[in-house]
């Protein structure tokens, strides 16, 4: 695209991502958490005991506080406003690997105008909210996507690199591990295990390996998935996801203090009951990733357009079945629709079931987006976690066009 090469349009374009972090570097975000148990792990104290700001936990790695340990001597203002800009910086990366894909090259000028229009309006909420919070999913996505590209094209050290980076800092990108084996990336895969116990090591050299293995103890505690607190996922009103969506719907009084006096259960379980359910749930988004794996053992994808879809299907599901997930984790769920967008632009497709297809998308659009365009009403769309149903919704109807592409773009 000659935007792409224009150098002016580039400029101008920085100018406007500096003034935008410029901005939003004002005030504390998340990114406050991460200095501020950077700076605790300087005195020595238990950074997964301690709360923040408004009684936040610190969920990430000793590796990463380590790592932004020495910035805490300088002024929080300038390291946010850095911090921003490299979330801007991968963002905009990202786009252009996918615009430089061979996939999206074979699209003629106009559809690939309408294909990056489609995925900036579906992901601007979500990188509007994770750089207003000074969020880390950017980095964690870019992790994952930069990790799978490198190890398929044969780059193993570095993607691994970049996968295990990814998972020491915040367990997501852990859910790359079984696709590894499954597609046969046995070396990228124990290097990706090696680099990974090393990060977790890695710190007793700096803060002493008791100190270290504490920390991790409590780390590991902390983010135990069977936890009351994770199963009964509502402790903030934005939380979404499997978890918080069923608590809401399963239980008649969850401890939720933002809810609404608006009736949103359709049942009445036990705790242990919705654990169950939970699990199980889980597990079957899980497993039908073999839907789009198929069933050919340790064997690498043949074309891009197939591993474009086993690596959107896995990003999707990422937001669904971890707890603790906020609004702006589902910029994972962006792969997916870039997916079906680019299959309504380069298939022949019936008009009937084309319309049907653009219908579902404007109906996730709507879930995605509708604090953006309608925010005033945002209590209610938290409420209801209309967030998760556009995040279910996509996954049926990526599954639709991954069975019609085998026989559509079977070249790809």
């Amino acid at each position: 695209m000659k935007i792409l090469k224009n150098k002016t349009a580039l400029i101008i374009l920085s100018l406007l991502a500096c003034v935008y972090c410029f901005f939003e570097a004002q005030g504390k975000g998340d990114f406050y958490i991460f200095i501020s148990a950077a700076d605790d792990l300087k005195r020595g104290e238990n950074i997964f005991e301690n709360k923040y700001v408004d009684g936040y936990h610190y969920y990430y790695s000793v590796l990463f506080a380590l790592l932004l340990k020495p910035l805490t001597t300088l002024s929080f203002f300038w390291i946010k406003f850095a911090w921003l800009l490299l979330n801007v910086f991968l963002f905009f990366q990202m786009l252009g690997l996918l615009l430089k894909s061979e996939l999206v090259q074979n699209l003629e000028e106009r559809k690939r105008w309408v294909f990056l229009s489609v995925i900036f309006v579906f992901s601007l909420r979500f990188f509007l909210d994770n750089i207003h919070t000074s969020q880390i999913t950017i980095v964690i996505l870019a992790s994952c996507v930069y990790g799978v590209y490198y190890i398929a094209k044969e780059k193993p050290i570095k993607g691994a690199l970049i996968l295990a980076l990814g998972i020491n800092i915040k367990l997501l990108p852990i859910v790359f591990l079984p696709y590894l084996i499954y597609r046969g990336y046995f070396k990228a895969f124990f290097i990706t295990i090696t680099f990974y116990l090393v990060f977790l090591i890695l710190p007793s050299v700096f803060i002493g390996i008791e100190y270290n293995f504490l920390l991790l103890k409590t780390w590991l505690n902390l983010i135990n998935p069977i936890n009351q607190n994770h199963v009964l996922d509502v402790d903030e009103r934005s939380f979404h996801g499997l978890s918080t969506l069923l608590s809401t719907l399963l239980v008649k009084d969850v401890p939720d203090m933002y809810a609404l006096p608006l009736k949103r259960n359709i049942a009445d379980i036990s705790l242990s009951a919705l654990s169950v359910i939970l699990q199980g749930a889980r597990l079957i988004l899980v497993s039908f990733t073999l839907f789009f794996l198929g069933f050919k053992f340790f064997t690498k994808t043949k074309g891009n357009w197939k591993q474009c879809l086993e690596v959107s299907y896995i990003l999707l599901i990422i937001p669904l079945i971890f707890p603790h997930q906020q609004h702006y984790a589902f910029l994972f769920a962006i792969p997916a629709v870039g997916c079906i967008s680019y299959y309504l632009l380069s298939a022949e497709i019936p008009a009937a079931r084309k319309k049907i297809i653009v219908l579902s998308l404007v109906v996730i659009y709507l879930t995605f987006n509708l604090k953006l365009l309608l925010g005033e009403f945002n209590r209610y769309y938290e409420h209801y976690k209309i967030l998760t149903y556009g995040a279910l919704l996509l996954i049926p109807l990526l599954a639709w066009v991954r069975r019609d592409s085998k026989r559509k773009l079977s070249v790809l």
